[in-house]
């Protein structure tokens, strides 16, 4: 077969072997042209269309076939083929594959390999896309996607060449791109700060100025929020970030204990975030990097002016950084909530190649809202994490990324600050030098904290240096002499702490074996046991778990005491009493113990039994106590039953997942966090391979959750497995509603309404089935059915779960909406304010939504914007973008009550233009189509098409810091 390449950006071109041929115009172009276009199978209608698309031959078929035949005489016989599908061409390359795939390559590397990589991609550039062919229905489509990435690519290689100090480069081509796009605003931003950086301020100035006032003559609008605040820093003559509202800082680690010998590394620390996007903070174990970035938070945080988010690291396993990152920062990515399917990507100029979806909700989050994030013990998820930080040190120019690791992460920005061990004395130095060490002052430190009347002093300073030099300097190891110190003194720790502490047996892994095999047996086994615990416990946790072991017939009590009073196990005050928790290289040492022993398994088995009744329990009392305090126990147990499933699906314990699992996703109306959801689904998978009743309500659960994450497919096959081998009312129960939910996410109101009602049968669950049947019985126009149903929910709510309750409260205010709005918002805001209390996240939206448009359309204008910039913040960082789309249409309305007609119709454009918009329904589509023509009146017709091109190109993140940006100036 030859070799054959085509160039489609610009002007067909074809080379076989090497060697340029010529296509005939015509007939053959338009076929070739068509078939470079799909790639992939077109049937034979298609291609005649396309070659002939006015007046067809008296035998189509037939003159296609001899269209093909011309042109295989040129292109090689065996490059087309002819299959089930329809005609191929195969055995060939084109320049647009070669395009995309450059792009995709610079998504996540260093700006001197993305300008490489952008340069050959924009290099291969001609002309228009598909030449003659780009405005054919067939090409049009392909071509304007095509050159809307190519826009994409011009800024980012100019991005790039500003951060590599060749600003000067990039103002040419963004010149070029703005002579075609002269609204493009990330363009117009690029090259603002490229002249500001070539020394051209008062062109940059000019620059802003002039777009200001052609944006406000020809559209109405005012510039971005992102362009204002750059021209107020250009003015500065400091383009820093601006700083966010004050947020107090996450609790992490305790730094009350005195902080000693680290003043200039945390001098070096502040300077390096400062200066760089990723700092390292690198080290062995035990050598205090999260202690030094612990101190370092709060003049970090009050320098820099961002909020902070701390991910511990250590307990999650590769794969899940991504998730658990999303986690930290309270994100839901696409379709993780309830609600409709969503996309990943809304409108082009969001697209990227390859794009992970979830990283581009993250990367398009960080960008809007700068964080300074800390990431501890990252060095056995580098694989996941290194290129996720790169994303982000790329695309989020003033997020600060500050990673503690024994290794660095290999960032091409990173700054690597090395943490050595604190000073140890010189025996060669006098004993008043040797005293003065920082190893030795933060060993009496510590000594004193449990020892009041211990000094270090001349009489004992060679027992304490040499026993500093022993711990290698490394703080933890000190901490742990320094305990046993307090009890029995400098000379009996130094005589058993060994001297040949050398790599794995030896340092700080040394000194935990060493404090360890100063505990009883009893002692011992405890510490292994507790490694079990996925996050902090409490005292009453260890005895539920160690009470299902064959071994341990008392209390754990004094045993875990022991463990506190050894250093081994920490223990934290907190307003619910005492928790406790292990530092990670002791939860090393005595789970690998553990394993050793052949316990682990039967350790793992009491933990999840464990796990299995106090989620049971939850889910008994979660109609029955108050719905805060059963919310917030379930939430600071997620932990455990994430490991829980884990360890019971490694184990193969499908009857104890299963039950787990069903009882969490009985708990209604709580969310899961990403990690633990997915694993629901996985448990629910793995048991549909395995089917039985006993594993009916997992299968179930599973259904839910794909439901829920918006995949009502997939859904209805769990719903039906699960529902084929159920045994159990309460399986069914969990059946039938996994099968609604599906329904009425694919938008089948009818078979929702029939599951819905099967559901009502059971009294457990008749507010909530009547909830739902009120509102599709709202969406259907059947009003007396709706008020019906909502009824029914209100009186059954104290029957059900305040979260439940709250949804009724939702369901009848969207009902009360079509004839009493006053008491339509009264019980929205009440189904709000319930929501927020019980942590019923997806009621409280929704809620505040439906009130959000009922304000604005009963003309209450400063109640909507206070609830806007509180909803739209919200539903930022929640990721929830059909809902974003339905207050951006709402926020139109409001915009073109108050009379501000061109950025109400630029939100308007920007929700038309997005695929992840839910199209207007009911009665919301005349009041669009009536919303469209007025704009059009007070616009113009040609003005409004110019803002609705310039919104469905911009990016939504700056849509949505538009809308904040005009509900401000309303709310002003």
């Amino acid at each position: 077969m030859p070799e054959l390449r085509c160039g489609v950006l610009g002007a067909l071109e074809v080379h076989v072997d090497g060697r340029p041929v010529t296509i005939p115009p015509g007939r053959q172009r338009a076929v070739l042209t068509c078939l470079l276009v799909q790639g992939h199978p077109v049937p034979a209608d298609a291609l005649i269309e396309a070659a002939w698309p006015r007046d067809l031959p008296q035998d189509p078929h037939r003159a296609l076939r001899t269209v093909l035949s011309r042109l295989r005489a040129v292109v090689g016989h065996d490059t087309i083929t002819l299959g089930p599908a329809g005609y191929e061409l195969s055995g060939g390359s084109v320049d647009a594959e070669e395009f995309e795939d450059l792009l995709r390559q610079a998504r996540s590397v260093e700006p001197q390999r993305v300008r490489e990589l952008l340069g050959r991609a924009l290099a291969l550039w001609r002309g228009t896309a598909y030449g003659e062919y780009a405005e054919a229905s067939f090409a049009r489509p392909a071509s304007e996607r095509l050159a809307r990435l190519r826009l994409d690519a011009v800024e980012a290689h100019a991005s790039a060449l500003v951060r590599l100090g060749e600003p000067g480069a990039a103002v040419p081509p963004l010149e070029e791109l703005l002579a075609e796009e002269p609204f493009r605003e990330r363009a117009v931003e690029l090259l603002v700060r490229a002249l500001y950086h070539a020394g051209r301020q008062t062109e940059a100035l000019e620059r802003l100025r002039e777009h200001r006032s052609v944006l406000g003559a020809e559209l109405g609008l005012d510039p971005s929020p992102q362009l204002a605040a750059l021209e107020s820093r250009i003015l500065g003559h400091a383009l820093a970030p601006v700083r966010p509202a004050e947020q107090t800082l996450p609790e992490w680690l305790d730094t009350s204990t005195a902080f000693i010998g680290r003043e200039d590394e945390l001098a070096d620390l502040a300077a390096a975030v400062s200066a760089s996007r990723v700092t390292a903070v690198t080290g062995p174990g035990g050598v205090g990097k999260s202690r030094l970035v612990a101190e370092a938070l709060g003049g970090l945080h009050a320098s820099l002016g961002l909020p902070v988010t701390v991910v511990e690291l250590a307990p999650v396993l590769p794969g899940r950084v991504t998730m658990t990152l999303m986690d930290e920062l309270g994100l839901r990515p696409a379709g993780a909530g309830a609600g409709p399917p969503e996309t990943g990507v809304d409108n082009p100029a969001d697209a990227r190649p390859g794009a992970d979806p979830v990283v581009g909700d993250l990367v398009e989050y960080l960008s809007a809202v700068p964080h300074l994030l800390v990431l501890d013990n990252c060095e056995h998820v580098l694989e996941e994490l290194t290129p996720l930080v790169s994303t982000i040190a790329s695309r989020c120019r003033d997020v600060r990324v500050l990673a503690t690791s024994r290794r660095r992460l290999g960032v091409a920005s990173e700054q690597v600050l090395p943490l050595a061990p604190l000073g140890v004395p010189d025996p060669t130095e006098t004993l008043g030098r040797q005293g003065s060490a920082a190893a030795v002052r933060l060993f009496g430190d510590r000594v004193r904290r449990l020892r009041p009347a211990f000094a270090v002093t001349a009489d004992n300073l060679t027992d304490v240096a040499e026993l500093c030099r022993r711990c290698e300097g490394l703080p933890l190891a000190l901490e742990l002499a320094a305990s046993r110190t307090a009890r029995s003194g400098v000379g009996e720790v130094l005589r058993r702490l060994p001297t040949d502490a050398v790599g794995e047996t030896g340092g700080l892994w040394a000194v935990v074996a060493w404090s360890d095999g100063l505990l009883s047996p009893d002692q011992q086994s405890l510490l292994d046991c507790v490694t079990v615990f996925a996050d902090d416990f409490t005292a009453e946790d260890v005895a539920e778990v160690v009470s299902r072991l064959p071994e341990w017939t008392g209390d754990p009590a004094p045993a875990l005491a022991e463990l506190v009073e050894s250093s081994l196990v920490v223990r934290r005050d907190t307003a619910g009493g005492p928790r406790y928790g292990l530092l990670e290289m002791v939860r090393a040492f005595a789970a690998r113990r553990l394993r050793e022993s052949g316990r682990a398994a039967e350790v793992g088995a009491a933990h999840g039994a464990w796990v299995r009744e106090l989620v049971t329990g939850i889910r008994e009392d979660w109609s029955r106590l108050d719905g805060a305090v059963v919310g917030a126990r379930l939430s600071a147990s997620s932990s455990e039953v994430t490991g829980a499933l884990r360890r019971a699906l490694d184990a193969g314990q499908l009857v104890l997942a299963a039950d787990i699992s069903h009882a969490v996703a009985r708990c209604l109306h709580w969310t899961p966090g990403l990690e633990l959801r997915d694993l629901m689904i996985e448990v629910g998978e793995r048991c549909a391979e395995a089917p039985g009743p006993e594993v009916a309500g997992g299968v179930a659960a599973a259904a839910f959750g794909h439901a829920e994450r918006g995949d009502p497919a997939r859904a209805r096959v769990l719903g039906t497995a699960a529902l084929d081998m159920c045994r159990e009312p309460d399986h069914a129960a969990m059946a039938h509603l996994s099968l609604a939910v599906a329904a009425i996410y694919g938008g089948d109101l009818a078979d929702s309404a029939r599951w819905f009602r099967g559901l009502a049968a059971d009294p457990a669950l008749l507010g909530e089935a009547n909830t739902s049947l009120a509102l599709i019985a709202c969406y259907a126009g059947d009003r007396a059915g709706a008020r019906e149903h909502a009824a029914i929910a209100l009186a059954a709510g104290p029957s059900g779960s305040d979260a439940s309750h709250a949804f009724a409260r939702y369901a009848a205010g969207e009902v009360e909406a079509l004839t009493d709005p006053d008491r339509a918002r009264q019980l929205l805001a009440e189904a709000a304010a319930e929501a927020d209390r019980v942590g019923a996240e997806q009621v409280s939206r929704v809620s505040r939504l439906a009130l959000f448009a009922l304000l604005v359309r009963g003309g209450r204008h400063e109640e909507a914007v206070a609830l806007g910039l509180r909803v739209l913040a919200d539903l930022r960082r929640l990721g929830a973008w059909t809902q974003v789309w339905t207050l951006v249409r709402m926020l139109a309305e409001l915009l073109a009550g108050a009379g501000r007609w061109s950025d109400a119709a630029f939100l308007l454009g920007a929700a038309r233009g997005t695929s992840g918009a839910p199209p207007p329904v009911g009665e919301d589509v005349e009041r669009y189509a009536a919303l469209e023509s007025r704009l059009s009146d007070h616009l113009g017709a040609h003005v409004l098409q110019q803002i609705h091109t310039l919104a469905a190109a911009t990016p939504r993140a700056q849509v949505l810091s538009r809308a904040e940006r005009v509900l401000r100036d309303l709310d002003d």
